[in-house]
């Protein structure tokens, strides 16, 4: 099953999905796939708090840094265990400004294939993966190539995302709006 959780920055939708996620563990293990890189100050506070607030949770969670280790994560699940990807924008934007991927639709949208086929193989694997992203597009349409090509490629990988979740959420102001399927309790 695919939990797909977005919102604005600083909505509250990574303490949602970290709540659904413990939810829908019953006795699975919990693994926290952590796509943030602390590449300033800022991101490292947040890193900070997000690990401060799991371990207040009282939950055990399976930490993975990066998308790198993917690859020993799917190996390491069982079809109990509950996945948290957190989060989907920044693993895209790990990926996609490496190098000029970004700078043609083809590789930009390879690249996203890559993240989604990955996150089947996940979902494949264990009872649950829960996603969460940002949403990028009330803004208006940027001028700069990179910035365009980015959203482009990440509104094209929701929309996939989302048409094979199970349950799909806007999260506002720390409340959960159900856009598809039912929340979990």
């Amino acid at each position: 099953m695919i939990v797909f959780v977005s919102g604005a920055v600083r909505s509250g939708k990574s303490e949602v999905a970290e709540a659904c996620a413990r939810s829908l563990a019953h006795g699975g293990r919990l693994h926290y796939l952590a796509t943030a890189q602390a590449t300033d100050e800022e991101m490292a506070a947040r890193i900070r708090r997000h690990q401060e607030r799991r371990t207040a949770s009282g939950a055990y969670w399976m930490v993975w840094e990066g998308p790198a280790r993917l690859e020993q994560l799917a190996g390491s699940l069982r079809p109990s265990d509950v996945v948290l990807i957190d989060c989907l924008t920044m693993w895209l934007a790990n990926d996609l400004f490496v190098g000029d991927s970004w700078r043609t639709e083809e590789a930009s949208f390879a690249i996203a294939g890559r993240l989604l086929d990955d996150v089947r193989s996940l979902a494949d694997a264990c009872r649950a993966v829960v996603i969460v992203s940002n949403e990028l597009f009330s803004g208006g349409v940027p001028t700069d190539p990179g910035t365009f090509c980015y959203m482009k490629t990440l509104g094209w990988l929701h929309q996939q995302l989302v048409a094979e979740a199970a349950v799909a959420a806007v999260v506002e102001c720390g409340l959960v709006r159900v856009k598809k399927g039912r929340w979990p309790q």
